[in-house]
């Protein structure tokens, strides 16, 4: 169980885009290529935006891994410089961008920050506009509740025919499961759902926060963590409205959702126990009532629908 606890947030194949064409002529790329012969190559093959956006992403998640000894052990200080003009400020932060860049096409490896500056370099190159979004994710079950102070990660946004796209090719490369790191190609990350966005992204700058709608830091955190798996259907949660589970008279805490079939089996598991229990549960018409007694004790409760960890939750005590 703990397991399939750890993976379950990056592990899921998506379905929804098709990037077979894609992938049939980046995959035969070289895996050590410069940024500019990258781009050379993604030009030639590709004529539009779209295209040659989705070649990116499709070499980078094949070809680039990500760096755990760099994430768990970060060596890099702040840089501090002195400048003249705004002019060469851009000039010296460019090249230090171009650094990472480098280095992680160099080593075919990086953590956030390379994949996401690797991406807009060749962007850049390509002439597509783009940015580069820091801000936050959560990614245990431990930060439910609890806002950081400091972003956490690093994704792109790129404009295609007028209209901003949010693309995580770290999320989108592979997933880590205790202390290792497996590749594994996850659509979904491209182009992520707007209206799920703020499941899993929040900008710091709130100039990226309001291209798409509104969200706080607080409410961000005080939310569920839903796997990919479970955003990547017609799967809705009514209830609770956030990541916490108030325990009932009865002591139970109860799940509500919509549009799961009623055929589909609904699991709760703990991290005090062995195996996944099966839930009580009612039915009304599309919506579902999972309810369960928790272990004493329990912190967190993990739903299952057909025994894939599908949302973790905080239980209040």
């Amino acid at each position: 169980m703990k397991l399939l606890l750890l993976t379950f947030l990056l592990s899921f194949t998506v379905f929804g885009q098709d990037f077979s064409k894609i992938k049939e002529k980046t995959d035969r790329y070289p895996k050590k290529l410069s940024v500019e012969k990258l781009s050379k190559k993604i030009d030639s093959d590709f004529s539009s935006k779209e295209e040659k956006t989705k070649a990116i992403y499709c070499w980078l998640t094949k070809n680039i891994r990500y760096d755990l000894e760099a994430f768990y052990n970060p060596t890099n200080k702040k840089r501090s410089f002195k400048y003249r003009t705004l002019d060469e400020k851009n000039t010296i932060t460019q090249g230090f961008k171009d650094e990472i860049v480098t280095k992680t096409l160099k080593d075919n490896k990086g953590i956030c920050e390379g994949y996401a500056q690797t991406f807009a370099k060749i962007c850049n190159l390509l002439h597509i506009e783009n940015a580069v979004i820091d801000g936050y994710v959560k990614s245990s079950y431990n930060d439910i509740g609890k806002p950081i102070q400091k972003p956490n990660h690093s994704w792109n946004a790129v404009k295609i025919d007028n209209n901003w796209i949010y693309i995580d090719a770290t999320w989108g490369a592979g997933h880590q499961s205790n202390g290792k790191w497996f590749r594994k190609f996850k659509p979904y990350f491209f182009n992520i759902p707007k209206d799920l966005y703020f499941k899993t992204h929040l900008p710091e700058d709130s100039y990226w926060i309001l291209k798409v709608g509104s969200m706080n830091k607080t409410t961000f955190y005080n939310q569920p963590i839903y796997s990919e798996r479970f955003l990547n259907t017609a799967y809705k949660l009514t209830k609770p409205t956030s990541g916490f589970l108030k325990k009932e008279k009865n002591g139970e805490i109860t799940v509500v959702l919509k549009n799961i079939d009623p055929s589909q089996k609904i699991h709760f598991a703990f991290l005090s126990e062995k195996f996944a229990k099966p839930a009580t549960v009612s039915t009304s018409k599309d919506i579902i009532k999972a309810s369960i007694i928790p272990p004493k004790k329990t912190t967190h409760a993990f739903l299952m629908i057909d025994l894939e960890v599908m949302i973790y939750f905080k239980i209040l005590k």
